[in-house]
């Protein structure tokens, strides 16, 4: 029971010094900001009403800090509040009747420049009567019993209020410390016995620490191919390198600036303060630091951290999948097809005028595969359709599909493009190339082509096994261009011969009945005329 009187008296303590502080803070604030909006519309007269204000107001919160030392707290009861209220009261009254003469000042200017800014000069107002008055309640304060304390200052939270917070915060037993998270935690310092403190603090608690005695030394280790830092701890006054600019780095690195930086420094001043989280440091500790709270503090950060790392793995897994989703659409699809499906589009369906349907179809591959065992059956054909892949993917053709041992390619879709008979052509040659290649090792393998150009309609057809297709007359009398060909040859419409007649040599084969297609004009391809 001593002990939780003890920890009430000091929290009730600080309380009271918390709310003695509170209305001088506000006072200060609201003046720091009345200075920048008079400086900036150059209300110049009041100045010197704002310059009194905080010099008066930061010399106040000095003596009430000096009077609640935490020395004095110790030491200190309860029952002689009324003795340090009128303590303080007798060191500021004539200060604060001072802060509230200027403050006064204000309110009564004429100039509309300063009346704009009434309500915050009000406030300023209030905030010294409220410290006013809860000096006079202190003054008064009477005290028997702690456990019949039923005190309710103004703006002071009274001891049950107290109690109910610190059961609920339960003290810090020796050598307690929240779940840790090791990590690698890399020390930046030019002091020797810093660096040698923290290792031993960090090492025992089962950190992997490294260390630098400079800013160069550091950014060799940040940027040490296989070094995985966790966190750094970064000193500013530093030789040759310093803090900043290792800070700066770290910052502005993409491979870099997840790393949380925790500023460990003596310098205490606002502007470097202000510095090094604008540049982007995690936190700001000065020395000398209470090694609880760092551990706390430095735990949090690489809680993040492995969170972070974590957070990264799942989004590099799903980029992963969603690349191999990607591929494999394409794979089944052209890449424009592909984005109007993920855009939303659920039926796709394109008149094309200007396009030529290639098909090709291996000869003597049936009586091939009866010698064949399926595996080598499937791999010889592997081998063969994807060189047909690499031609069609060379000349920006379109492969639509194969259908056993036959093979269906189009230029001039999805996108119109005006060499799509001359592609397509090009494409057929190098086929037939390849097949000859193939046949020099004794394959017993041939091959026909037939081509025709025309319109067509292309579109995706189905629902789970969906497939690109193309559809008209111009696929059909290609199909029949092919199977009504001779082996070895690429056989075509007149439509394509009058294309490329400038380019190729042909030799007609007069007038062909073609079912459902009638008599047309075809021929085959003799040479180009290169």
């Amino acid at each position: 029971m001593k002990e939780v009187n003890i920890r009430i008296k000091k929290t009730f303590f600080k309380k009271l010094r918390h709310n003695l502080r509170n209305p001088i803070n506000a006072v200060l604030g609201f003046s720091e900001l009345l200075t920048e909006e008079f400086q900036k519309n150059g209300i110049h007269k009041c100045m010197n009403h704002l310059v009194s204000i905080q010099d008066t107001g930061h010399d106040i919160i000095k003596k009430i800090d000096k009077i609640f030392n935490n020395e004095r707290l110790e030491t200190t009861n309860i029952g002689e509040i009324n003795k340090i209220g009128s303590e303080i009261k007798s060191i500021i009254d004539g200060q604060l009747r001072t802060m509230s003469g200027h403050i006064e000042a204000l309110m009564k200017q004429n100039q509309k420049k300063v009346k704009i800014y009434i309500d915050d000069i009000s406030i300023m107002h209030e905030s010294c009567q409220f410290l006013e008055n809860e000096l006079n309640t202190l003054t008064s304060f009477q005290f028997n019993d702690l456990s019949s304390l039923d005190l309710e200052l103004q703006g002071t939270a009274n001891l049950t209020e107290i109690q109910d917070v610190l059961d609920s915060i339960q003290p810090l037993k020796q050598g307690e410390h929240k779940n840790l998270i090791n990590g690698t935690i890399l020390i930046v310092d030019d002091n020797q016995s810093n660096i040698s403190l923290l290792r031993k603090r960090f090492e025992k608690l089962g950190h992997k620490v490294f260390s630098a005695p400079n800013g160069y030394d550091a950014l060799m280790l940040i940027t040490a191919e296989g070094k995985e830092i966790d966190l750094i701890l970064l000193d500013i006054i530093m030789p040759d390198i310093n803090g900043y600019e290792v800070l700066k780095f770290i910052k502005s690195d993409k491979r870099y600036f997840h790393i949380p930086v925790v500023m460990l420094s003596s310098l205490d001043e606002v502007d470097s303060m202000f510095r090094c989280f604008e540049l982007g440091a995690d936190d700001y500790i000065t020395k000398p630091f209470e090694p609880t709270l760092l551990n706390a503090r430095l735990n949090s950060y690489l809680e993040k951290k492995k969170l972070k790392d974590k957070e990264q793995i799942y989004l590099n897994t799903i980029r992963e999948e969603k690349d191999k989703s990607e591929r494999l659409l394409l794979n089944i699809l052209p890449a424009e097809i592909a984005e109007r499906l993920k855009s939303g589009e659920t039926t796709i369906a394109d008149k094309l005028n200007n396009v030529t349907i290639l098909f090709a179809d291996l000869v003597n591959f049936t009586r091939l595969s009866k010698k064949l065992s399926p595996s080598d059956l499937v791999e010889l054909l592997n081998t063969i359709f994807r060189k047909f892949d690499d031609i069609c993917d060379a000349y920006s053709m379109e492969k639509i599909k194969t259908i056993g041992d036959s093979y269906l390619a189009a230029s001039g879709i999805p996108k119109p493009i005006k060499t799509h008979t001359e592609n397509a052509m090009k494409m057929a040659t190098d086929i037939l190339k390849y097949i000859e290649e193939i046949k020099a090792y004794g394959s017993e393998l041939n091959i026909r082509i037939g081509m025709h150009s025309g319109p067509i309609v292309a579109g995706v057809i189905g629902k789970k096994k969906f497939v690109y297709d193309l559809w008209g007359d111009t696929v059909n009398i290609a199909s029949r261009m092919e199977s009504q060909g001779s082996t070895g040859k690429i056989h075509v419409t007149e439509t394509v011969m009058k294309k490329l007649k400038d380019q190729y040599n042909f030799e007609s084969c007069g007038k062909k009945e073609f079912k459902g297609v009638g008599k047309i004009n075809t021929y085959y391809l003799l040479e180009d005329k290169k």
